[in-house]
């Protein structure tokens, strides 16, 4: 959708709606009929069976989705929202009149969705550290076994280190962070917010820095240490510490840095090393349960008070990109059960979801047309041919006259077709489900060979 962002929010002005409706149905009708010629549904079927057919968004929901996407790529600070309210309640009577911008227009969309916060959208600055920068030793070894040993080897010949271990996590869409040090036996953790705001990539950066403050404590009271040495088990973290970027989660990577400068400034050198998860790490296990604790949650009992915020928390652009996709899933979902239309395709697909296509992996285009074809029910059948007024059928039921000629009957019923069904079904315990039969990816090729071998549908017929 070239310059969706601009065109799709002209119209604030004349209707005070970001697009005209005639323009959605034109786009509507444009993508089912690409998505006809994929799925070789019937004309008849209706647009929202068609895109739950083919799992292609409807277009409102791309378009909306498509704005927030491009609002994450121009850079939007604080000062620049803060500036823009201010001259919202300034110029209130006055902006009635005056046409909305596309990027306010955007702006405003998602506050009425409530679910991402545009004051703390972070802000991606182009470099992190200098070119010069020498930041701290990591180490990744080749496997699990290895780090293991080394992390052996670590512990008893830097007796005189500060040991950190750190872990971030996310529990029921909250993330934590944490670091436990056992050389003082001290923790410190926070809680990053819900994953519309950090990933868990930030969590294990956060813990991080969170090693990095109790190094710094220990050595404001006056402890000598010789290094300092944090585990993590998250190899990316590892990296971006190593060679830190202008990316999402820059924010936390230059808290990092500044606070590995002052430590190398004050002597004490500090080394970042890979750690396998779950692998009987002391350090590491209690880490990552102060990390899911940090979240609220208990391993025993009912969930408790969540760790405190870090003083500085951004939203990360990274997850401006995933929320909006999880915001239309569940718009989608929500106008597929109050839609009218399709109801035959509703009934085998109750929701969206990518798991219908999976079927058509290793059908033909005939197969492929004549499944879909089945699932709508608009198919060459008499009963639905008979709707149709197509000339020529003048009578809906089927050939053994014990019933409309439907997908149901002949799936199901037929007497016509009955040894051909224990043939071809006979050994599928759901054959007398029609909704598991056009629902259940193991069988579909069964039924759709079953339909073929009928020779019901003129367009497809094969030979025997």
């Amino acid at each position: 959708m070239y310059a969706c962002s601009a065109w799709s929010n002209a119209n604030w002005k004349t209707r005070n709606t970001p697009y005209a409706h005639k323009t959605l149905e034109q786009l509507q009708r444009l993508q089912a009929r690409a998505a006809r010629v994929i799925s070789g549904a019937f004309k008849a079927t209706s647009i929202p069976a068609l895109d739950i057919e083919t799992y292609l968004l409807p277009v409102e929901h791309q378009i909306w989705r498509h704005n927030v996407e491009c609002l994450g790529r121009i850079t939007l600070g604080t000062e620049t929202f803060g500036e823009q309210e201010q001259q919202r309640r300034a110029n209130r009577i006055r902006e009635r009149n005056i046409r909305m911008s596309p990027r306010r227009a955007i702006q405003k969309a998602i506050q009425e969705e409530q679910g991402f916060s545009l004051k703390e959208l972070e802000v991606i600055t182009p470099y992190v550290v200098a070119p010069w920068w020498i930041g701290p030793k990591t180490f990744v070894e080749e496997n699990a076994e290895k780090a293991r040993s080394r992390h052996q080897h670590s512990i008893e010949k830097e007796p005189d280190a500060i040991h950190i271990y750190t872990d971030g996590s996310r529990i029921n869409n909250h993330v934590g962070s944490a670091a436990v040090c056992t050389t003082i036996s001290q923790a410190k953790s926070a809680y990053m917010g819900e994953d519309t705001v950090s990933t868990v990539y930030a969590g294990e950066l956060q813990g991080i820095s969170l090693a990095l403050q109790i190094a710094q404590q220990d050595r404001d009271q006056g402890n000598v240490r010789t290094k300092v040495m944090i585990y993590t088990d998250n190899q990316a973290a590892i990296r971006s510490v190593a060679r830190p970027k202008g990316k999402s989660g820059s924010y936390l990577l230059q808290d990092i840095t500044q606070r590995i400068q002052t430590l190398h400034a004050q002597g004490l050198k500090v080394e970042v090393r890979w750690v396998p998860a779950h692998n009987g790490i002391y350090g590491n296990e209690a880490a990552d349960r102060a990390a899911k604790e940090a979240t609220g949650r208990r391993q025993r009992g009912p969930p408790g008070p969540r760790a405190q915020q870090p003083p500085t928390l951004r939203s990360l652009k990274a997850t401006l990109k995933m929320w909006p996709r999880r915001v239309v899933n569940r718009r989608w979902q929500a106008q597929w059960h109050q839609e009218t239309r399709g109801r035959a395709t509703f009934r085998h697909t109750p929701e969206p979801t990518p798991r219908v296509l999976q079927p058509h992996k290793h059908f033909a285009k005939r197969q492929s047309a004549i499944y879909t074809q089945l699932r709508t029910e608009k198919i060459g059948m008499n009963d639905f041919l008979f709707r149709q007024r197509v000339p020529g059928f003048t009578d809906p039921g089927c050939d053994c006259r014990e019933g409309r000629q439907t997908v149901a009957h002949i799936l199901l019923q037929c007497r016509k077709y009955s040894a051909l069904r224990n043939l071809e079904l006979g050994q599928f315990p759901g054959r007398q489900n029609l909704r598991a039969l056009l629902s259940e990816r193991k069988v579909a090729a069964k039924v759709v060979k079953f339909t073929e071998q009928t020779q019901i549908l003129g367009q497809f017929r094969i030979s025997s």
